[in-house]
């Protein structure tokens, strides 16, 4: 049932060398607040890509491996996903260097910025590079370390700064009837003359007027979605997207598909009748209050702001239809509210293999009502069928058992060569004479340091008429391979010490982890989360499961193979 994948997906790397890399795997990573609308002056993404690459092309020690572009997110926090996934490399060792532009784009919130810059990179071994601001991990001193405290400080009393000044301009706009979003709805345009005032726009109303006559009819908004995608009238995504709007939600370009939520909201939004209803949700970051949504009565609307593309007439008769449809819904979801419900234990970690979706867990009801099963759907084969996505319905108790059989497989994989490991080290200590112990590897420095002393001094005896000429020579390259004998051996010691010290970090975290799940009988949702990574359910509902931490698991392979070489 159960596929398991090795791909190495960790939570986080301890890179087990200090050495500096001759060359920085190196990630460009560049943020804009707003949506960047093909502006070509200021600071577009654009202008701060181009920065990014020609700083790391002149530069022969970076080499560009990724690059991460936040579009329309708050510098304010670091919920963005863009840099999420950035992170998320980071962790997987797949990247040395963090390149931006200044400080503010890597955040504008001074603690959270300071932690990520004095305790996450480094704990990753990360260099961090901000150009405009002259900060590179690699080259600190006390002078830099305070300016960058400083600048961080300032970065956030300016948000907080903006925050306090925006919040209430925008709250007047609102009131005065401005349109103050990024974009206009779908169906109209921004003014060119005037970006606060809508424009019906001719391509698209034909589509809002069709959705509400469906509507009015008496047609389902799954069956009304179903027929704009047959009928090929573009999503809202997809139609900016081939206007050449490009943002982090709607990557998928011209396959971004109409579904039942963007449906819903175009019947609810009364900007189809000529009014704006804007302060849908909020957020005050010099107050502390984090974005939430706002119920109704906290919106700021106004009416007869623009010209309208539907009538009053029809409006009317879809919200009255909305209404009755929700009002049906509810007595009869109340029908069943005496049936027991379940909660997801996957949440965003199981997704589909085909489109990516995130599967859905539903609650269906046997015939006569007297029972509810659990099965796993993808909800982009549930809103448009085959066309969609291919089907996939799995039982939930089905899903768990072979997520737990898969956990625990793994844990009995980890203590198998973790017995093994063990058990090679000890034999590599013996036939290392006992003395890989950190007083031998201390005693080695010191007569690594005692002989190139004495053979610093050897020229000075020549000198002196001491040693001859030859002596010298001879003596110095005596000294020479003495040093390079003691060398190796440390460097084998430490290689001994250092792999059991990661191996040790390992074994300490899946031991914990182990000694807390090793006897569950069900799965739970803080099991999925301290093992796995991501699930991908397929249409044969089969799954492939990505663990956590799974690089110390090839770490621990690498040295098994290592160990077995050196001790056979």
């Amino acid at each position: 049932m159960a596929r398991s994948s090795r791909k190495n997906q960790a939570a986080a790397t301890i890179r087990s060398s200090d050495e500096i890399p001759l060359i920085y795997r190196t990630a460009i990573y560049a943020r804009l607040s707003v949506e960047d609308n093909g502006k070509e002056n200021g600071d577009s993404l654009e202008n701060q890509i181009e920065l990014l690459e020609e700083y790391v092309r002149n530069r022969p020690y970076l080499t560009k491996t990724a690059l991460f572009v936040d579009n329309g997110f708050t510098g304010t926090d670091f919920l963005r996903p863009e840099f999420g996934r950035m992170m998320q490399e980071a962790q997987a060792g797949k990247i040395d260097c963090v390149v931006v532009k200044d400080l503010s784009r890597l955040g504008r919130n001074y603690i959270e910025t300071g932690n990520f810059i004095e305790k996450v990179f480094p704990f990753l071994k990360l260099r961090f590079i901000a150009i405009n601001d002259n900060y590179d991990t690699a080259h600190l001193d006390s002078s830099v370390e305070l300016g960058a405290s400083l600048k961080n400080i300032i970065n956030d009393y300016y948000a907080k700064d903006i925050s306090r000044k925006s919040g209430s301009a925008l709250k007047v706009k609102r009131l005065r009837g401005d349109f103050i979003g990024n974009y206009a709805p779908h169906g109209y345009l921004k003014d060119p003359e005037n970006k606060n005032h809508l424009l019906i726009d001719p391509e698209v109303a034909p589509a809002i007027q069709h959705i509400f006559e469906l509507r009015a009819e008496g047609t389902g908004i799954d069956t009304i979605t179903r027929i704009l995608n047959a009928e090929g009238y573009p999503s809202p995504g997809r139609l900016r997207f081939e206007r050449g709007i490009i943002t982090n939600n709607n990557k998928k370009g011209s396959d971004l598909r109409w579904n039942r939520h963007v449906t819903k909201d175009i019947l609810l939004n009364v900007a189809y009748i000529g009014h704006l209803a804007q302060g849908r949700s909020a957020s005050c970051y010099h107050k502390g209050v984090p974005f939430h949504w706002t119920s109704p009565e906290e919106w700021d609307v106004v009416e007869h702001t623009h010209e309208p593309i539907i009538s009053l007439e029809l409006w009317e008769k879809v919200q009255a239809i909305n209404s009755g449809r929700q009002n049906s819904y509810q007595r009869n979801y109340g029908k069943y509210e005496h049936l027991p419900k379940c909660n997801n234990a996957y949440g965003k970690k199981l997704i589909c293999a085909d489109c990516g979706a995130v599967i859905k867990l539903v609650r269906s009801i046997a015939r006569g009502g007297a029972k509810a099963y659990f099965n796993f759907k993808c909800p982009t084969q549930i809103e448009h069928g085959d066309a969609g996505c291919p089907k996939k319905n799995i039982r939930q108790a089905e899903l768990d058992e072979a997520v737990l059989q898969s956990i625990k497989k793994q844990m009995e994989l980890f203590m198998d060569t973790r017995r093994v490991l063990n058990g090679l080290i000890e034999r590599e200590k013996k036939k290392a004479k006992g003395k890989s112990d950190m007083n031998r590897i201390a005693e080695l420095k010191k007569e690594i340091k005692r002989k190139k002393s004495l053979s610093t001094n050897l020229y000075t005896d020549m000198k002196d008429g001491l040693l001859s000429e030859e002596e010298y020579r001879y003596a110095k390259e005596k000294y020479k391979a003495e040093v390079l004998a003691i060398q190796r051996e440390l460097k084998e010691l430490e290689n001994i010490s250092q792999k059991s010290v990661s191996a040790s970090f390992g074994e300490r975290r899946w031991s914990n982890l182990i000694d807390t799940y090793y006897h569950a009988k069900e799965l739970s949702a803080e099991m999925v989360d301290a093992f796995i990574e991501e699930i991908r359910l397929f249409s044969d509902n089969s799954i492939e499961v990505r663990f956590k931490y799974l690089n110390e698991f090839e770490e621990l392979f690498k040295e098994c193979a290592r160990l077995k070489k050196e001790v056979a």
